[in-house]
């Protein structure tokens, strides 16, 4: 467990010292995603979500290309397991990642499917 809030800690401070705004957002803890990227019952993952100027900022400051995702119909950059989408051109944007607590890494957060 010590090991996971390390890798949070240093997964998610440079992101707030770099952006200089508030992490907006929230977490759940549940088990595993489906393939329409629904959760399941369960503890085995800890999903984080960041909303607000975070969110905005991020999906900003990834590389890349927006893609339309099929599943949600929103604009969506990622890297790696890191998902962000614009859900109101300008205005809403929202990133999502998780962290699979059994074996201490960063999977697929809330958003699309896969």
């Amino acid at each position: 467990m010590n090991k996971i809030i390390t890798v949070l800690i240093f997964a998610i401070a440079p992101m707030h010292a770099y952006a200089g705004v508030m992490l907006e957002g929230d977490y759940k803890l549940a088990g595993p995603l489906t393939h329409k990227g629904a959760t399941t019952s369960g503890k085995s993952h800890l999903y984080i979500n960041l909303t607000g100027d975070a969110a905005k900022q991020l999906y900003e400051e990834l590389d890349g290309v927006p893609t339309k995702d099929e599943c949600t119909g929103y604009m969506v950059k990622g890297k790696g397991n890191l998902g962000c989408y614009v859900t109101e051109p300008g205005k809403k944007y929202f990133c999502s990642f998780s962290v699979n607590l059994a074996h201490a890494k960063v999977e697929a957060g809330l958003g699309g499917c896969f």
